[in-house]
């Protein structure tokens, strides 16, 4: 409760003087309202809420039992106190009876109804905590046990039984609407009979709940249920207050939902109608969301499906590529560097159609790693291998490209071993990749190496003073087909499978990769493998 917001009284007396009095001896502590009749009173609870009432039991026009009992219909958390200037056991029998909380005689002792009011004011304030921590609770329970079904049709008499404990309401129904119909039918009932329920439809506009579902507003009903016209309502004579509200989401009728109190004096109030068209909005929600579950999982495994298909068609494609496709850049070496000289322009010629091939076989061979890693099919064959060597030899490996590129190489690496079980044709590849990438997007600068060497791990981090990777783009960096946009990336070819790979083959091997890009520029990634 807001600790600022300070509790409402409404004094109710036909004596001016005893309202003024009381009213200038709370209003220190609390908002002190006043009426002067039932009548006053009525209208003003009407349009507040109040904590606590303060009553004479004797007034023209009405007395303080009447008002007693509307309060306690309208608002059963609010406290009352019956005050009096005629002792009668009677009346203070009744005034408790109906749920006065204290029965005081004039003239006050204010010191002790100052304590009462304290006291009472505690007391409500505890109430309305606990009434707020008991809902939230079970709301809570609700939107867990919807979130969780798997079909939404089945746990719905739980749920109703839930919401109807919680609003202590003897009968219930949740009723659907059906499009094909345009009907609403009963799905799950409670406290009504299982054949009635099972024939029980209604059109929209007919009845409360089709009025309800037409006009999409909730409605609370009592001892005033005449002055609501619905088409053919035909009353029945065993419920005294009923709520219905409808289950809608953005202007989507789902269904309506209906509560029923049937003892005599029960009725729900303001306040439950309140909460129950928020609790039905959360329920309706719930059930949207699981209608929506349901139909992604069905997506989902559809997807899956075609997903398995791609995958398949991707290596059976690359199998059948990559025989020609090297057969064809054997024949080319064979005229290139074994057959009668051929003239400078042929050389050039053979040159461009063999890099070409080379390309179109190094994203085969992506494509077929690729397509072992989505199929988890992609062999790791570690063995004891000592990574220091690794790194040098994929360096030495590379030095035409350093040469090339005018790039500096800093290396920061033990000249001792470190010894590491791993897959070295693997793990060189990771290297390449992260090496390549590193020469071909930066322009100047230099590329560094480094090895950290761990108790149970190694972490391995290659930087660069490249132009980085935008912030905007940086989610998608390690995903398939995916290459950063920007005028270096532009300029230069490949296939966005790289990185993708290399985080496939990294986490094969049960390890972890990651990439920073410092404020100053470059990017920096690493990657940790276990010993």
């Amino acid at each position: 409760m807001n600790k600022n917001k300070r509790d409402k009284i409404l004094i109710v007396d036909d004596e001016e003087a005893v309202r003024e009095l009381l009213a200038l001896n709370l209003s220190d502590l609390y908002d002190a309202d006043t009426a002067d009749s039932v009548k006053e009173a009525v209208k003003k609870i009407e349009l507040s809420k109040y904590a606590l009432v303060i009553t004479d039991m004797k007034m023209p026009g009405g007395n303080g039992l009447d008002l007693i009992k509307l309060i306690k219909e309208k608002s059963p958390e609010t406290i009352v106190i019956a005050i009096t200037g005629f002792s009668s056991v009677e009346d203070a029998i009744s005034a408790l009876k109906l749920g006065a909380e204290e029965y005081v005689l004039k003239p006050l002792d204010f010191d002790k109804f100052n304590v009462i009011v304290k006291s009472l004011i505690e007391k409500y304030r505890l109430r309305k905590k606990l009434s707020i921590i008991r809902r939230s609770f079970e709301l809570e329970k609700l939107n867990r046990i919807v979130l969780e079904s798997e079909d939404i049709s089945k746990t719905l008499p739980e749920i109703l039984d839930l919401i109807c404990r919680m609003f202590q309401a003897d009968s219930g129904s949740v009723m659907l609407y059906d499009k094909t119909s345009q009907k609403l039918c009963i799905i799950a009932a409670k406290g009504m009979n299982q054949k009635e329920t099972d024939k029980y439809e209604v059109s929209i506009g007919e009845r409360v709940s089709g009025w309800v579902a037409e006009n999409k507003k909730a409605v609370k009903l009592g001892s005033n249920v005449d002055k609501f016209i619905f088409k053919n309502f035909e009353p029945r004579g065993e419920i005294r207050s009923s709520i219905v509200v409808p289950l809608s989401v953005h202007e989507k009728l789902m269904g309506v939902l209906n509560l029923n109190m049937l003892e005599e004096g029960k009725v729900f109030s303001d306040e439950d109608l309140d909460i129950l068209s928020m609790f039905s909005l959360s329920l309706a929600l719930s059930m949207e969301n699981a209608m929506f579950k349901n139909e992604l999982i069905e997506s989902n495994e559809r997807l899956k499906e075609i997903d398995k298909l791609k995958t398949e068609l991707i290596s059976n494609v690359s199998h059948e590529l990559r025989t020609p496709l090297t057969a064809m850049k054997g024949s080319l070496d064979l005229m290139l560097f074994h057959s009668a000289e051929p003239t400078e322009e042929a050389k050039k010629l053979l040159m461009i159609i063999s890099n070409n091939l080379q390309r179109q076989i190094k994203l085969v061979s992506e494509l077929l790693d690729f397509s072992r890693i989505e199929s988890n099919k992609i062999k790791i064959e570690k063995i004891e291998c000592d990574i220091v060597n690794l790194i040098k030899e994929v360096v030495q490996e590379l030095a035409p490209l350093f040469k090339e590129s005018k790039l500096g190489l800093k290396l920061g690496i033990p000249e001792k071993q470190v010894m590491i079980n791993l897959d070295p044709d693997r793990i060189k590849q990771v290297l390449i990749n992260l090496l390549s990438n590193a020469i071909k997007y930066t322009k100047e600068g230099f590329i560094g190496v480094l090895l950290e060497d761990k108790t149970e791990s190694v972490i391995i981090i290659v930087t660069d003073t490249g132009p980085g990777i935008p912030e905007k783009q940086r989610s998608k960096v390690f995903t398939r087909f995916f290459r950063v946009d920007n005028e270096v990336t532009r300029n230069t070819p490949g296939f966005g499978l790289g990185l993708s790979l290399t985080k496939g083959i990294v986490e094969a091997h049960g390890g972890q990769i990651w990439f920073d890009c410092p404020q100053e520029g470059g990017s920096v990634f690493s990657f940790l493998l276990y010993k």
